[in-house]
């Protein structure tokens, strides 16, 4: 008996390890991302169809993209007053809103602007809530493999995009894209309430919790100059923190300003201590940039190569099947490699995917550029997780700021290649554009490689 529950263990020896809070976090991440992918990748069919340029669909992704990013910086001072579980919920109940929105504006067949460009900006902050919150409990779980940790995060969209399509595409021809966006919005309901109380457990530190109101016990650190520092004062032994009485100062705006000005500086000073960043930096951002083309207008590209919506949903629906089994296989592997040699490795292999792609998509049938694509989402993985891990680990001490910078990277990146990508994309084309995005993503992708080698 004991020898058959050996085997049934060394069975799943292949399979990656996954810790509690791991797995209840990405649970949450892919729901919230099977709600969202039912009607994400039909998006850019979807403002075409209301009559937007492919300049414009660049912008939106920018507004996006870029309120994430801002909005990041906001949600990392409030993580100190309140739950991260009851942050990212709150953002998650944004894209049921979203949606909801959409639903509407569908429904209606006006297209209001205002209202339009008010629903992206909803979407860029839940997005920024839910994204620093959930990253933030990850990277306080101390679990033994925060590459592991982020694969496993990261691959939550992909197993959605397993049936999400497939799943939005029979609605989308049934109902059209007022049947996935109400769909989209009840899952997203659910969602928030489930993610509320499965993640309501994990909570920070004392001092994490603690606001400007007062704070128990404080580390007293010296007045920097330029900043207005907080006078600390004993009374009955409780260390309270005293706001100067300027009605100014009282201000949530200045006084968030100055908790982050404050906060971004002591990190600023941590990352110059290493000679790598500069190498990591420029290479990730390439890097996001490029997937934010790729995200922006990807779809638009296989329309643009006289590729049905059918075939489009088929074969997106096979990729992230092939899929699973493999990044199981890639989380396992990452787990011997340190941060940076997987962030290299990955952007290498975007590169090369999107070089053959800007030389070779027209020759290319369309299982071969799901090949593509297959392999491409493989490099994507390596460089979410080792991105993730890495900046986990150089602010060790500064986890919400290391959340936070990790989402500005994450999206900031994708904001400028939406932009730039519906420039770009009017004056040379799809292919064209991803052949000279993947040699520049490959030049610095092994700059770093050799970089790396050298220190």
């Amino acid at each position: 008996m004991l020898g058959i529950f050996e085997n049934h263990q060394n069975l799943y020896s292949w399979l990656p390890k996954m810790e509690k809070t791991t797995r209840d976090v990405s649970v949450v991440h892919f729901l919230l991302m099977f709600g969202y992918k039912l009607f994400s990748l039909y998006y850019p069919l979807f403002l075409i169809s209301i009559g937007l340029s492919v300049i414009k669909i660049g912008g939106i992704y920018l507004l996006i993209y870029g309120t994430i990013a801002g909005a990041s910086l906001i949600v990392n001072f409030y993580l100190k007053k309140f739950n991260p579980a009851l942050i990212a919920s709150l953002g998650i109940l944004g894209y049921g809103i979203y949606a909801l929105i959409m639903l509407l504006v569908g429904a209606s067949g006006n297209l209001s602007l205002p209202i339009f460009y008010l629903a992206q900006i909803i979407l860029g902050f839940s997005a920024a809530a839910w994204l620093v919150s959930l990253k933030l409990i990850l990277m306080k779980s101390e679990t033994k493999n925060y590459s592991r940790t982020f694969g496993w995060f990261y691959s939550a969209p992909y197993y959605a995009s397993a049936i999400a399509p497939a799943v939005g595409g029979v609605i989308l021809w049934k109902f059209g894209f007022t049947g996935v966006f109400l769909l989209s919005v009840i899952i997203q309901l659910v969602n928030a309430v489930y993610a509320y109380f499965r993640l309501n457990g994990y909570h920070l530190s004392p001092l994490s919790r603690g606001d400007w109101g007062r704070v128990k016990n404080p580390p007293l650190t010296p007045p920097e100059r330029g900043i207005i520092t907080p006078s600390f004062s004993k009374e009955n032994n409780n260390t309270s923190l005293k706001i100067p009485s300027t009605s100014f100062f009282k201000g949530g705006i200045f006084k968030m300003g100055i908790c982050l000005r404050k906060k971004y500086k002591t990190v600023l000073n941590i990352l110059k201590t290493d000679k790598t960043i500069p190498a990591v930096l420029a290479a990730l951002f390439s890097v996001l940039i490029l997937g934010g083309i790729y995200r922006a207008f990807f779809v638009l590209f296989l329309k643009d190569l006289s590729y049905s919506q059918d075939d489009i949903i088929k074969f997106i629906s096979i990729v992230s099947i092939i899929y699973l089994p493999l990044s199981l296989i890639l989380i396992k592997a990452m787990e011997r490699f340190r941060s940076v040699k997987i962030i290299s490795g990955g952007i290498i292999v975007e590169g090369i995917m999107t070089v053959i792609l800007g030389i070779f998509a027209g020759a290319l049938n369309l299982l071969a550029i799901f090949s593509v694509m297959l392999i491409d989402s493989l490099g994507s993985l390596a460089v979410g997780s080792g991105k993730s891990s890495w900046l986990t680990m150089k602010l060790k001490k500064r986890r919400e700021e290391a959340a936070t910078l990790d989402t500005v990277l994450t999206t900031l990146g994708p904001a400028l290649g939406g932009l730039l990508g519906g420039i770009v994309i009017t004056w040379i084309g799809y292919q064209n554009t991803f052949l000279a995005g993947g040699i520049v993503v490959l030049f610095l992708g092994m700059v770093l490689y050799y970089f790396r080698n050298s220190k």
